[in-house]
């Protein structure tokens, strides 16, 4: 699951949280990882790929691929 931001996210696990349904992606090529609630694969990627953005971490982890 890329996107044109040069990283991919990599969902590791699906799981069931006090009723809620939980998403866990591992950022390709490294040990970050973004827990999302969502009620479905997709909505839980585009949350996740929203929210590594908001953080930067996409920035962060094309710098350290450059390297």
């Amino acid at each position: 699951m890329s996107n044109n931001s040069g990283f991919s996210l990599e969902l590791v696990e699906k799981y069931e949280l006090l009723g809620e349904k939980r998403f866990r992606f591992r950022i390709k090529g490294t040990s970050l990882y973004i827990n999302v609630s969502a009620e479905n694969e997709d909505e839980a990627l585009k949350k996740a790929m929203q929210m590594v953005k908001e953080l930067e971490l996409d920035k962060l982890v094309t710098e350290i691929f450059k390297k």
